[in-house]
């Protein structure tokens, strides 16, 4: 027999929030602060040359491809260095609007990576605010395809993220060969939006079945 403490529990049964995972987001655009202008293109971070796979900016989930997308350790028009001699860099990326992020994807550069790293957040490029802080990139395995590193925090309002660099190059004595602040590839994680509810066929089954015993036992009592 259905009552209305059962049809209230069929009913937290069917409506359930949908679990979506972040989308992966590029950079529209890209400002080298200190250590540049460098060498090769500061768009080739944030333009998918480079990585092995492309992604739909906005579309592909975040965690499926950030977690295991190879970016080549060749350089022709895939990386970016700061100025030959620095060993600290700043850039700054603009994601087009602002938008809700919680967190990052980061190529680190197998032949002249950064030692750390810290990521700051913006909305209108002039105020920043921390995101993550005295990070330990991977040093890569010199002229070796390479994974990217990925950055968590808690999802926030912003639209641009600077890169703070230093402690370069990374220490394998094979990648010693300039002295500089490489980028293979940057990505960001978009919070997905707020989740509609969903209806769980099973709880639908329950209270449908329980609304027409409701409807049932009131016409015999009528």
């Amino acid at each position: 027999m259905f009552t209305k403490n059962s049809i209230a529990a069929a009913l937290s049964m069917a409506v359930l929030s949908v679990a979506q995972a972040g989308t992966i987001v590029s950079a529209v655009d890209a400002t080298v602060v200190s250590g540049g202008p460098g060498i090769g293109d500061i768009a080739d971070t944030y333009n998918l040359f480079g990585l092995f796979n492309d992604y739909v900016s906005g579309v592909t989930d975040f965690d499926s491809y950030a977690l295991s997308a190879l970016h080549s350790f060749e350089y022709d028009g895939q990386e970016w260095f700061s100025n030959q001699g620095t060993t600290a860099s700043v850039v700054s990326y603009d994601l087009g609007k602002v938008q809700n992020v919680q967190g990052m994807a980061f190529w680190n550069e197998d032949g002249t990576g950064a030692g750390k790293l810290n990521l700051l957040g913006s909305t209108d490029g002039t105020n920043w605010f921390s995101l993550l802080s005295n990070l330990s990139p991977t040093d890569n395995t010199y002229e070796a395809n390479y994974k990217a590193d990925i950055y968590n925090w808690q999802s926030v309002a912003l639209r641009y993220v600077k890169l703070e660099m230093s402690g370069c190059p990374q220490t394998q004595p094979a990648s010693n060969i300039l002295t500089a602040c490489g980028i293979g590839e940057v990505a960001f994680n978009a919070s997905p939006a707020t989740a509609v509810p969903e209806l769980n066929p099973i709880g639908m089954g329950a209270l449908g079945l329980g609304l027409m015993t409701l409807a049932l036992r009131r016409r015999r009592q009528g």
